[in-house]
């Protein structure tokens, strides 16, 4: 009886291993481009409904939307407004893909992945935090809206610009119109934050609604060290706030802030400067992440 021939048992063994391979790569490249696909279409789904909100920011009331508004709401509201009654306004940073229509409700948790229909939507809506008044009689000290940061540049993906003075020198002010009123707004801060710190390092801003309840002069000095910029305006206790956050990837899990104080009354944004803050106070954990030390702790 002849033995196996060994040269031709290894010819067979790499036949068999390039087979195997042949169909990881194509289970891998069919996977691949299955979610590439699934995204693509998702992506199109979205900017196709944010065209559609969009479009309904700028219609035409009929008279029953507009008999169907809250108290003291703006007649120009009131098509959105039927269409979703958590609907409380729309964000505008001129210049940029930022016009959204905002909803509020009784939690931060439904609009991270419900659209603006109230479907199921993996970027959301951007939302105003549910603590923040929205009212007739007035908003809070300090509004916070949330957006996504998402891939294909949308919502508020390009708040992550605000990371030099020449950008918001580009893009000082913001349009937050409610169903109550119409607001612009003047950039004055913007930085990165660490949602998981602690103790000297940590910044709750998302806690700095009310300043009878927490601290201005904190809010202050928190901002004034951390922001990537300063602006050349003042602003005090008495000024009304909005702060739009988004995720941003330069430290895990981080945020990056905008925060912007209403024009007063007869002021505007011309002539408003920035320059670059020099002695910039980070997140402890990006200190750590590049092996330095933090000076301000």
């Amino acid at each position: 009886m002849r033995g196996q021939n060994p040269v031709k048992g290894k010819k067979k063994g790499r036949k068999i291993l390039w087979i195997v391979l042949v169909v990881i790569c194509a289970v891998v490249f069919l996977v691949s481009g299955g979610m590439l696909l699934h995204y693509g279409l998702e992506y199109h789904q979205i900017d196709s409904e944010n065209q559609q909100v969009e479009q309904l920011l700028e219609q035409e009331p009929t008279q029953e939307q507009i008999e169907a508004l809250p108290e003291g709401a703006q007649e120009q509201t009131a098509a959105p407004y039927a269409a979703n009654q958590d609907f409380v306004g729309s964000i505008t940073v001129p210049n940029t893909v930022i016009h959204y229509a905002v909803v509020q409700t009784t939690d931060n948790d439904k609009y991270l992945h419900t659209s603006f229909y109230g479907t199921y939507s993996r970027l959301g809506t951007v939302f105003a935090d549910y603590r923040c008044q929205i009212a007739p009689e007035g908003m809070s000290d300090n509004t916070i809206l949330y957006g996504h940061n998402a891939n294909n540049g949308s919502f508020f993906h390009e708040l992550t610009n605000y990371t030099s003075a020449s950008y918001a020198q580009s893009h000082s002010t913001v349009q937050f119109d409610t169903i109550y009123e119409n607001q612009t707004y003047v950039v004055i801060g913007a930085f990165l934050a660490d949602p998981d710190a602690t103790g000297e390092d940590l910044f709750d801003y998302q806690n700095y609604i009310d300043f009878s309840r927490r601290d201005f002069a904190t809010f202050q000095e928190q901002i004034t060290q951390r922001s990537y910029f300063h602006a050349s305006v003042d602003w005090d206790e008495t000024d009304r706030y909005l702060t739009l956050s988004t995720c941003d990837y330069d430290i895990n899990n981080g945020r990056i802030v905008v925060v912007a104080r209403a024009l007063r009354e007869g002021e505007t944004a011309d002539g408003v400067s920035y320059t670059d803050n020099t002695n910039q106070r980070m997140p402890n954990v990006w200190y750590t992440s590049r092996n330095m030390d933090n000076p301000f702790l």
